[in-house]
């Protein structure tokens, strides 16, 4: 299936793209094109993942990754990835909320200096969103810590030794 969404991806767009590859749609095309150019092709059969939206003025914002996440019920089967959506947002929108928020944004606003595209954007974006995502799942499993003082965690052997 082919998504579509303006240019000038950030991180709402970016965790979008993130999210719709990893458990939307593994096999997804993605197209990052001028805002004039979005309705065309939403017209000829793409999906958009631009949506974000205040539901009213006394209510917080929804970023799309929540979006998606409530779409396709995900928020609902998976506890990490609806803890992931509430850190996008504290990052996204600034509004208060958990605390791995601020660090989320701060990484991202690095890697948008960092790239020269959307897709770079997207791809230098895709491993930390694949480590805040490993994160969130062993948070809403109850570990806090770090996973190398855990049992079972094994040092690799010196280099050049």
């Amino acid at each position: 299936m082919q998504w579509v969404t303006r240019r000038g991806v950030r991180l709402d767009r970016a965790a979008c793209a993130w999210l719709i590859k990893q458990h939307i749609d593994p096999r997804a095309e993605i197209v990052y094109v001028e805002a004039d150019e979005v309705a065309p092709m939403v017209e000829a059969g793409a999906l958009p993942f631009h949506n974000t939206v205040s539901e009213a003025p006394h209510m917080r914002e929804r970023t799309s990754f929540q979006e998606l996440l409530a779409e396709y019920k995900l928020d609902e089967a998976n506890d990490a990835l609806a803890l992931m959506g509430e850190i996008v947002r504290v990052a996204e929108t600034k509004e208060p909320g958990v605390e791995e928020g601020e660090g989320l944004r701060a990484i991202t606003k690095g890697m948008n200096a960092l790239s020269h595209s959307d897709g770079e954007m997207v791809a230098r974006m895709a491993p930390v969103l694949d480590a805040i995502y490993a994160y969130c799942q062993r948070r809403v499993a109850g570990n806090r810590g770090w996973a190398n003082a855990e049992p079972g965690w094994e040092n690799p052997p010196a280099s050049g030794k």
